[in-house]
């Protein structure tokens, strides 16, 4: 077994660099959410570029966070504004990583894991793939198949050097074969509770119990989100789940396990009730601004909108595109929801920070 010490007077300077590393990283994140689903090289142009001018970015303004303030958002050739969302990425990034990396490494353990690498690859192709869902509609197998390999190769590895906690831990390995010739109902609750009992247990684990949990859960995940698609599809008409989500809780089911997927898909299902609430109360307060110009307009005695008349005039203009395009459009549903890719993300991400509570409170809940 391999431990890596950490004193508690390191732990704060610990957290320093883990933010460091996040920012920095996420500002790789960025090519990649950009650049992947458009299927260009993420080391082709190697450096940055301006998509207004074509410039390449100089190393001294593609520093994280920072270059954003100094250049106030714009180009430095072209003067061509760049969206804030690069700087918030590379900050969520660094404060993702500082969150995991206290999760994982409470400060009382002194001692720093060796999942928590694979955990901090985990919750960054969870991050790439969020943005290339909100951006696009679509996974990127690259993340979905290559993330879940990734994770049963994790899974023999980390558990050579740090067998506890082990990945894919909640599967039936060996809470199984420790308890088994118990009661049954000792057998059930020792697989419920595999994540927090392995560690008072004498019988050790053998190397072969970490892959085949990571291969059990990653195909629980699977089957479960395409078995709810199925589902949705036959009850609402139309197709209910992506596959690229179906493919995601492979990658999940082989990093968390069984009851991974299952607290995960709990949080993501209320994170998908939050986000249907916010954006039906945000397309009220959109449809309520957009009308208010008109009817002030139309009211006999009432004044006209405030707004310059070239302004107002102009979008008048663009509203009127608007509906004869919406005109000239074949009918369809219309698309009411963020994609359920980030809600799963998030959940997955919160589930890595606090799954000893989680479990803990779940298992102590239910038992």
């Amino acid at each position: 077994m391999v431990h890596i010490p950490l004193p508690p007077e390191l732990y704060p300077a610990t957290c320093v660099i883990a933010f460091i590393l996040g920012i920095f990283l996420g500002s790789f994140y960025n090519v990649c959410i950009y650049r992947v689903p458009m299927g260009m090289s993420v080391n082709n142009p190697r450096r940055s570029f301006c998509f207004r001018c074509g410039s390449m970015v100089k190393w001294f303004d593609n520093l994280p966070i920072v270059s954003y303030f100094v250049l106030g958002g714009r180009c430095r050739q072209c003067g061509s504004k760049y969206s804030m969302r690069y700087m918030l990425i590379e900050l969520l990034t660094g404060l993702m990583f500082v969150a995991i990396f206290m999760g994982t490494n409470p400060p009382q353990s002194g001692s720093l894991q060796v999942a928590t690498f694979w955990y901090l690859a985990f919750a960054s192709m969870l991050l790439i793939g969020t943005f290339t869902d909100i951006d696009h509609y679509i996974i990127p197998d690259q993340l979905t198949i290559g993330g879940t390999i990734a994770a049963l190769v994790a899974a023999v590895a980390i558990s050579v050097c740090d067998p506890w906690p082990l990945l894919a831990s909640a599967g039936p390995f060996p809470a199984l074969r420790l308890s088994w010739g118990k009661e049954w109902y000792d057998v059930v609750e020792a697989l419920l509770k595999s994540p927090f009992t392995l560690a008072a247990e004498s019988g050790g684990i053998h190397w072969w119990e970490p892959l085949v949990n990571a291969v059990i859960g990653a195909a629980f995940g699977f089957f479960m989100l395409y078995g709810i698609g199925i589902i949705g599809k036959i009850v609402f008409r139309k197709e209910a789940m992506g596959f690229g989500d179906v493919k995601l809780f492979a990658m999940i089911g082989a990093t968390l396990g069984i009851a991974g997927c299952l607290v995960t898909l709990a949080l993501a299902a209320l994170f998908g009730i939050v986000d249907g609430v916010l954006i039906r109360q945000v397309r009220k307060i959109i449809a309520a601004r957009h009308a208010g110009p008109a009817i002030l307009e139309a009211g006999a005695g009432l004044p006209v909108s405030a707004e310059p008349a070239a302004e107002f005039a102009e979008a008048q203009a663009a509203v009127g595109r608007l509906v004869e395009i919406n005109r000239n459009t074949p009918r369809s549903r219309p698309v009411h929801y963020l994609p359920f890719g980030p809600s799963i993300a998030l959940a997955a991400v919160i589930e890595v920070i606090f799954q000893q509570r989680i479990y803990q409170w779940l298992w102590g809940t239910i038992l």
